[in-house]
């Protein structure tokens, strides 16, 4: 079966453990004509196979995660741009679950991003083996396991910092496919080739100063990192971040998501803009987001 056809059962048959539901709960899908109208504010293009789900179920309530979003409505845009287009599932105390919306069918890879530290994991291929995962991982009681496996992995990635940067001169003598790429890139530049599957499959973006500029070949998961500071590429941990204010009501979020009359959401005339909330809003999620405003280039491979 394809992708979406795997995913359709992962969101609605129920979540049992031994026979025993969970509290986890697929949220009702939305009207064909709500989802036209989301086509102006969702991340990148709406495919047919999420335009299915979207028609069968909007996101899920109750899981480790807290809500999963399938809509793009219920979080701001991704910082990043290294990830944009990038279709938000889910934010917790220390991490965001993004999935990037591009050609596929389904979008991906998705990437968990730690705040502390600083460190980007990639998780699965794409949507449906990330649900595939999650109801798996629910289901036996093992997502206290498999988070902290994450964990560990960033922090591998953080302590191996060093070790798994390459200067662009060095990338470019073993790979000729991204030679122009790389030759391009500041002579300061370190390079992150997340292309090889590993056991901590990841980038440290935290070595990035409050100056630096992030890169990355096309689509693919190689990322570069200019503008080192030395206190940044030197420090034993990552600084702390503040954890996020609570979210809304999952009732609050639906409402949000589906147009209802308790909250009124009109469709953006430029898409490419991000949805701007309140003003603290804008400071809970700075907070959580780090460094929006460092310089961020995506440069075509050659």
């Amino acid at each position: 079966m394809s992708a979406p056809d795997t995913l359709m059962p992962l969101v609605s048959a129920p979540w049992l453990d031994d026979g025993h539901p969970l509290s986890v709960r697929s949220l009702s899908g939305l009207r064909p004509e709500v989802i036209q109208n989301l086509e102006c504010s969702y991340p990148g293009i709406l495919k047919p196979a999420m335009k299915t789900l979207l028609g069968t179920c909007c996101g899920l309530a109750g899981t480790e995660l807290g809500s999963i979003d399938f809509t793009g409505c219920w979080f701001l845009e991704e910082p990043w741009a290294v990830f944009r287009p990038a279709l938000t599932l889910a934010i917790d105390a220390e991490r965001r679950w993004i999935a990037e919306v591009g050609d596929r069918d389904l979008p991906g890879p998705v990437w968990c991003v730690f705040s502390h530290p600083e460190v980007t994991i990639y998780v699965s291929d794409d949507l449906a083996d990330f649900m595939a995962t999650l109801r798996e991982r629910t289901c036996r009681g093992e997502m206290g396991a498999w988070l902290q496996n994450l964990t560990a992995q960033a922090r591998a990635v953080w302590s191996q910092r060093h070790a798994l940067a390459m200067r662009p001169h060095e990338a470019a003598q073993s790979d000729r496919s991204i030679r122009g790429w790389l030759l391009a890139l500041p002579s300061d530049a370190y390079v992150y080739d997340l292309r090889r599957r590993s056991d901590a499959r990841g980038w440290p973006y935290g070595v990035m100063g409050p100056s630096g500029r992030l890169y990355r070949c096309g689509r693919l998961p190689v990322f570069a990192v200019a503008g080192l500071p030395a206190e940044g590429w030197r420090a034993p941990h990552p600084r702390a971040r503040i954890a996020p204010s609570l979210r809304a009501q999952v009732s609050a979020e639906v409402a949000f998501a589906i147009e209802t009359p308790l909250s009124r959401r009109k469709p953006r005339a430029k898409p490419e803009h991000p949805v701007r909330g309140s003003s603290s809003s804008r400071r809970a999620s700075s907070r959580l987001h780090g460094r929006e405003s460092a310089a961020v280039e995506v440069r075509p491979c050659a």
